[in-house]
């Protein structure tokens, strides 16, 4: 008879319970959709209840009464001041209702937003969209960059000096916000052990996990991605700094909250053991902008303006994409062109540039601008005013006496400013031959 083997487990298994079991599925979710999700059921029941709707979206157990209340909640929606949403908040709402339907429904799986099987709520929700994009409310407002003289504004501003505990909290917001071009959420999911010292003086900073590197199943090799600080002693000193300030024993969250005054010169710490709550985290950047004295009027400053400043603040300056998204940590160099510049911003330098072609200080005098618009007249304000053909052109002119109707001109780039400039012509075609 064979010897057994020798059992080496040191421990039983024992039953999860279904809230333990659920527990360990909900951690696959991401933060972020998970908030999302909740946010907008939430709105649904409040919704349910105000029209007395029996139980819950959850309970319905047919697909023609899911449907029929969907287009209900959808066509009526209002936020909590009674305002329209934004078209992008009617597409989250969708998205954030079918996950929910598909985890907790009776009838699940349903796919709601299968415009073959739920044609009246596709219906709904599009035709809701065309409205809300009509009355001005087709895209939400993004957060807005810091420009170049901001940027030292903020960096040398008294409030932001290192001398006080919430100011020394400022200035690491901003280390982390702009140097490390943080996404505005991964502010409070920073913790204190993704800062490791290396041997040389600098920091890596470790995440994870984040909104390009998700931990999941179908990634074949998922790796943590480092930011790596260099030994910049002005730098340096800042976090390590913030480290001693900390008292030993505290929550592991990066942000810990300010001592006032009175509880520093008591425990000889500059902050409590307790981490900043999400809410006042979320307002670290508005905050800076305002004590910095920063023009806010029509500006919208949050978390995520640090690295779209970042983003635009290295573009203007040369530097590579590749560089870049090292530091962003984007996997795709086309996700830049949402922050390299401002969309009105080259609108607006494209029809300077126009105008000034075009409307630049009149050159045309006064008894000009008087005398009868005709071809005649053209050929007299040419002469007058010293305009030459393209000096080196070898085609032959034509004298300007000789210039009919519909002959052809050979004016350089100051010869035509003039004519647009000088109100020479008024009610005229004019083509203009680029090719000869």
């Amino acid at each position: 008879m064979p010897p057994q083997k020798k059992n080496k487990k040191t421990f039983i298994y024992t039953a999860l319970t279904s809230q333990e079991i659920l527990t360990i599925q909900q951690a696959a979710r991401v933060k972020s959709t998970n908030i999302s999700t909740n946010t907008w059921i939430n709105t649904l029941e409040a919704f349910w209840h105000d029209l007395q709707l029996p139980g819950k979206i959850e309970d319905i157990d047919t697909k023609e009464v899911l449907e029929r209340q969907l287009v209900l909640f959808f066509v009526l929606c209002k936020r909590q001041n009674g305002k329209d949403y934004s078209v992008q908040s009617i597409k989250a709402a969708r998205f954030a209702i079918a996950r929910h339907i598909n985890l907790y429904s009776k009838i699940r799986p349903q796919d709601i937003n299968n415009k073959n099987v739920y044609a009246d709520l596709y219906n709904a929700i599009t035709g809701k969209i065309k409205i809300l994009t009509k009355s001005g409310f087709g895209e939400s407002r993004e957060a807005d960059a810091f420009t170049e003289s901001e940027i030292q504004l903020i960096v040398n501003h008294p409030a932001m000096q290192t001398d006080s505990s919430k100011g020394l909290l400022h200035h690491i917001f901003w280390h982390n916000a702009f140097e490390l071009a943080l996404r505005g959420g991964e502010h409070y999911d920073l913790k204190i052990q993704h800062f490791v010292k290396r041997k040389d003086g600098g920091i890596d900073v470790i995440f994870y996990q984040s909104k390009c590197n998700q931990i999941r199943l179908s990634n074949s090799n998922p790796k943590s991605e480092i930011i790596s600080i260099p030994p910049n002693e002005n730098i340096i000193k800042d976090y390590e700094l913030y480290f001693t300030k900390r008292p030993p024993q505290c929550d592991d969250a990066f942000y810990l909250q300010p001592c006032n005054q009175a509880e520093v010169e008591f425990t000889g710490y500059w902050y409590k053991s307790t981490h900043v709550e999400r809410n006042s985290l979320n307002k670290f950047m508005n905050e800076i902008a305002l004590v910095t004295g920063i023009n806010c009027d029509d500006r919208k400053f949050s978390n995520h303006s640090g690295r779209k400043t970042f983003v635009q603040y290295s573009k203007s300056r040369g530097i590579s994409d590749n560089d870049v998204m090292s530091i962003s940590r984007y996997k795709n160099p086309h996700s830049l062109s949402y922050y390299k510049r401002p969309k009105t911003v080259l609108q607006q330098n494209t029809l300077t540039q126009i105008n000034d072609i075009i409307y630049k200080k009149r050159v045309v005098t006064n008894e000009a601008k008087n005398q009868s618009t005709s071809f005649t007249t053209a050929l007299e304000f040419y002469k007058e005013n010293n305009i030459s053909p393209l000096p080196l052109s070898e085609k032959p002119r034509v004298p300007f006496q000789e210039i009919k109707d519909s002959q052809n001109i050979q004016l350089d780039e100051n010869c035509i400013k003039k004519f647009l400039q000088g109100n020479t012509f008024n009610n005229c075609n004019i083509t203009f031959n680029m090719n000869q």
